[in-house]
């Protein structure tokens, strides 16, 4: 039987908190072992763009987040159905400096029988988060300074 809408709901907000608090180490426990996060996109032109393993983007977070002095993934709106939520989420990251980062972001979760996240879709705005990694080039930042 799969978990009720408002397991769904309750799930999906608590990992986005996660990434909200940039705690990584508990973010590998909302996903199931072999879960899916597709990035839109074109692939040939967004080397992120397309399927990946979660167990690979995971990763990449705290090497792209840490970077932000304060950071914080606000839900907007979370609608959930069966085993699927679609959020509306503003990501925002400020600092070093006087950089400020806003990305509004649309996700779309599902999850098993278990209440894991098996397939996790994701909207980002490339144009906001493309100058902001363009940003960090410039000011040769990179995770590691900011370690």
């Amino acid at each position: 039987m799969n978990p009720s809408t408002m397991a769904v709901k309750a799930i999906v907000a608590s990992c986005i908190n996660c990434i909200s608090q940039r705690q990584w180490d508990q973010l590998p426990t909302y996903f199931a072992a072999n879960a899916n996060w597709w990035i839109n996109g074109n692939p040939a032109r967004m080397p992120m763009a397309g399927d990946g393993a979660v167990a690979d983007r995971l990763p990449m977070l705290p090497g792209l987040l840490g970077r932000f002095d304060t950071y914080s993934f606000d839900i907007k709106h979370i609608v959930a159905e069966d085993n699927r939520a679609v959020v509306e989420a503003t990501a925002t990251g400020r600092g070093p400096q006087d950089l400020v980062y806003v990305n509004n972001v649309t996700m779309s979760f599902e999850l098993d029988r278990d209440g894991k996240i098996t397939t996790l879709r994701e909207y980002p705005d490339f144009n906001e988060l493309n100058w902001v990694l363009q940003w960090f080039n410039e000011h040769k930042m990179t995770a590691s300074t900011r370690s």
